[in-house]
């Protein structure tokens, strides 16, 4: 297919950053593409900027239906809608719809999640601590072996204030936390460390682990190492290699263990969400627990979509962006926490 120069020269980066021939260059670059849009930016230098900022945004979202091939992304988007603005981007019809995300000169709304006051509370209680991280707060703490816990927002994590040699060291989360257990020697057998969440235990030597414990389901993700993990009703469960996960919903009784893409559980660690066919349901489930957002939804069907990709969540107007276009819905803010998701 002929691609016009002059064409592109009149779209903002905005639109640029939604057509399937710069996706294709941003996402899959090859020197048919790689040496057209270098000619675009030597006939166009004013463009330069554009360029970069589109190609910034490109490289985000979408929702995930029958993904199509490249030579069938070209049918499907004759030409993207008209009348994209600031507020509320359109996202082209078809079954792929990209994030356009602002670029970082709206760095300064990355002000609003670091404004948020971070808070910890230690409180003594039969030689018990507890620890606790505010919405949106990823907050790292070193337990009394060494252990290193990083904890998600809103969560909480409780833990005596010694241990004794000879007994396992054991503390007690709600929400979701990252463990590095630390290994300990003690006379000869190493000191096991148990993790007590949702009626599920956790129990390890040395490894690092994720523990997810959201609306009565807890989660358990290897990192490193081996855990053996216990439900209420005694059932066990070995998790041996990298990506193992066990899932327990409350009141089922059962363990369910499948295989999950381990960077992708720990992107929280960094203030990002990655998301590998998850569904909106889901999406807002963790905008809520994890972020304390309100999610006020016009629309339930939008609820069965997926979405793939990687939202950064440091900037809050992207979230909002994100959601408008990935959703082609219409989306706004009240106050602090209150999104409202409108079908268009």
């Amino acid at each position: 297919m002929k691609h016009s120069i002059q064409y592109y020269a009149d779209l903002n980066m905005y639109q640029l950053a939604a057509e399937p021939y710069f996706l294709e260059w941003v996402r899959c670059p090859d020197d048919e593409n790689r040496e057209f849009w270098e000619a675009f930016l030597a006939a166009f230098p004013r463009k330069k900027e554009d360029v970069a900022r589109a190609a910034a945004i490109a490289g985000s979202m979408y929702v995930k239906k029958d993904r199509p091939l490249p030579a069938q992304q070209t049918a499907m988007w004759d030409r993207i809608r008209a009348g994209i603005d600031a507020d509320v981007v359109t996202a082209a019809p078809g079954g792929m719809l990209y994030f356009l995300r602002r670029y970082a000169w709206k760095a300064a709304a990355v002000l609003v999640l670091a404004l948020v006051a971070s808070w910890l509370v230690f409180r003594q209680d039969q030689r018990m601590v507890q620890v606790a991280s505010a919405y949106g707060e990823v907050k790292q703490l070193i337990l009394p072996d060494g252990t290193i816990v990083v904890l998600n927002g809103n969560t909480s994590i409780r833990y005596s204030k010694s241990w004794n040699a000879g007994k396992p060291r054991e503390v007690w989360v709600d929400g979701e936390a990252f463990f590095k257990v630390k290994p300990l020697a003690v006379n000869g057998p190493q000191q096991r460390f148990e993790v007590h969440s949702n009626e599920v235990d956790v129990r390890v030597l040395g490894t690092s682990f994720n523990v997810r414990n959201r609306r009565g389901v807890t989660a358990v993700v290897l990192n490193t190492g081996k855990v053996m993990v216990a439900a209420a009703d005694n059932r066990q469960m070995l998790l041996s290699k990298p990506g193992d996960m066990v899932r327990y919903k409350k009141g089922a009784g059962n363990l369910e263990k499948r295989s999950v893409p381990v960077k992708a559980c720990l992107s929280w660690q960094q203030h990002k969400l990655q998301l590998d066919q998850t569904s909106v349901a889901d999406l807002f489930a963790m905008l809520e627990d994890d972020w304390g957002y309100h999610i006020v939804l016009k629309d339930s069907s939008l609820l069965h979509k997926q979405i793939s990709g990687e939202l950064d969540m440091a900037d809050k107007q992207i979230l909002i962006e994100a959601l408008a276009v990935t959703l082609d819905a219409k989306v706004t803010q009240q106050g602090t926490s209150t999104i409202i998701v409108m079908p268009n």
